[in-house]
């Protein structure tokens, strides 16, 4: 008799950790989300301190937006090297011919790249209209280089690259 009584009593208890256990994976499930990290969704997700599973959760959601930014700038830098790539093509080809006999794309690389975002107007399709701009713009400064361009171009001299691994995160949780 005492046998059965203390299998019920285990069994009681394997069934409330079991229950915690899927209490504990549904907050954590709760918290990841959560688009930006709370006290609110830490305290409705059961939790009342700030533990190893939320900054966890933290530290997951500012490698997710610092991996996102990090891409946003190489996708821009990959397109201001391909703006760069086809201005330096179009003006050597330019180089030695006459104004009527430049093509449309190579007028387009010349304006694309001499063109700046504060500037009102859109890219002409029009030879004539390209003409135009290039000749309003030609006399401008062109975009300074990357950091990464110069580096290239400086191999062999002393450049100090910046050391990440020093990095401290600074999660702050409201």
């Amino acid at each position: 008799m005492i046998d059965i009584l203390q299998n019920i009593d285990h069994e009681a208890i394997r069934q409330q950790i079991r229950n915690n256990q899927t209490e504990g994976q549904e907050a954590i499930e709760n918290l990841n989300q959560c688009k930006k990290l709370t006290a609110g969704a830490v305290f409705k997700s059961g939790r009342a301190y700030l533990g190893p599973d939320v900054l966890k959760v933290a530290v997951d959601k500012k490698t997710q937006k610092d991996e996102a930014e990090r891409k946003k700038g190489e996708k821009a830098e990959a397109e201001k090297r391909k703006k760069r790539e086809a201005y330096l093509k179009a003006r050597s080809d330019v180089a030695n011919l006459d104004q009527a006999r430049w093509t449309v794309p190579q007028l387009k690389a010349l304006v694309s790249y001499k063109r700046r975002k504060t500037d009102g107007w859109n890219l002409p399709s029009k030879r004539n209209l390209l003409m135009e701009k290039w000749e309003e713009i030609k006399n401008r400064e062109t975009p300074p280089q990357t950091p990464e361009r110069v580096r290239e171009e400086n191999v062999g001299e002393n450049v100090s690259d910046d050391d990440d691994s020093g990095i401290i995160i600074n999660m702050e949780v409201v």
